[in-house]
This record gives structure tokens, sequence and C-alpha cells, in this order.
């Protein structure tokens, strides 16, 4: 039974979402988004982070899953829409990676500000 944070968000990633659609190795670091890196969207992903909160006690209950997550599939009115009217077109998401729920681990909670900002690598002054 792995013992470090790491390890546990690890492990739980490799059985929840599954094997690729093409088959191999899910790509597995704190880097890895759940969308682009995990293929986990929609329904998929909202379930997904419902059973992480779940499994590893973090509060959850107010995780803005419009934020990080796409809709399944999008109106395609609204997406024609979209591309005359700010009106229509969603705010951009962010990219929840696995290194954002490993920081939600160590805090117990979701806290957007502080997980993000925790996430966001600082510039280096030259």
């Amino acid at each position: 039974m792995p013992t470090d944070t790491r390890e546990k968000l690890a492990a739980f990633t490799r059985e929840e979402p599954g094997r690729p659609l093409f088959g191999g190795e899910l790509k597995i670091a704190p880097s890895s988004c759940l969308e682009e890196d995990l293929y986990v969207t929609g329904i998929d992903a909202i379930e997904f982070i419902d059973k992480w909160a779940e499994t590893f006690g973090v509060q959850a209950g107010d995780f803005p899953c419009g934020r990080y997550f796409g809709p399944e599939e999008q109106d395609t009115v609204t997406t024609f829409l979209a591309m005359f009217s700010g009106r229509y077109r969603q705010p951009p998401r962010v990219p929840l990676t696995l290194g954002m729920l490993e920081e939600a681990m160590r805090l117990g909670r979701w806290d957007s500000n502080a997980i993000e900002r925790a996430a966001t690598p600082t510039a280096h002054p030259k």
C-alpha cells in the first residue's frame, strides 16, 4: 500500500479512469492534466473528483467543475454564436493537474486560489 501522498494519488489515478483508448500507460506526473493527458472529461471528470474527494477525505463541496472541465458536448448553435458574440463564449478553463489535486490533499480541502497559486511556477528574476 503506497504511503506517500503522490504515490497514493498515482495509484488512485491509474485505477479510476482506466487505460487510454489505444492502450499504453497513462502519463502520471504532477503536471499531468486530467482532460488533456488522462482524457477525463465531462461527467466522468465530476465523478472522478467526487470519488477522489471521498477517498482522500478532501472537502470539495464547492469544487468549481466548470472552471476546470468542459461539457462532454457543446451545443452547435452556441458554438456558432460564440464566434460573433462574447456573450456566448465560455470563460477559459484552467487545466486541472494531479499536482493541484495533491496540494488539495495536503490542505484537506479545495481552495482554488491557494491551489492554483501553488501550481503556478513563479518567475525567477534574471
